[in-house]
């Protein structure tokens, strides 16, 4: 099953297509920004403007390491532009499959 991308931009990392989208989340008052792989291996959200950077996946690979399938947050290294540009997430995908030594963080450790 494949995730839809109607009204949703497309991006090419390092030869590999994911689609990105920003959209309100519907259990907080953030927006979100949603990132994943077509081939569903990569599974990211980011929440906007939450005050604490942080990334969460929710995929099968995380920085070229097989994950759980929880969600599971990770402080971002770097800020996020307060506007979401392409750049930023090429950005945010390639720490998320080629960095190392993300933090991991609770959710006890992030506003809700």
């Amino acid at each position: 099953m494949s995730l839809s991308a109607k009204g949703r931009r497309k991006i090419v990392v390092r030869g590999q297509t994911y689609i990105w989208y920003v959209a309100l989340d519907d259990d907080s008052p953030y927006l979100i920004l949603n990132i994943f792989s077509d081939d569903k291996y990569l599974l990211l959200s980011c929440p906007l403007h939450s005050g604490t950077e942080y990334l969460i996946s929710k995929g099968r690979v995380f920085q070229n390491k097989e994950t759980d399938g929880l969600w599971n947050r990770y402080l971002l290294p770097f800020q996020l532009p307060d506007i979401i540009t392409p750049e930023c997430v090429e950005r945010l995908i390639v720490w998320a499959v080629e960095g190392k030594d993300a933090v991991r963080i609770s959710i006890n450790d992030v506003p809700l």
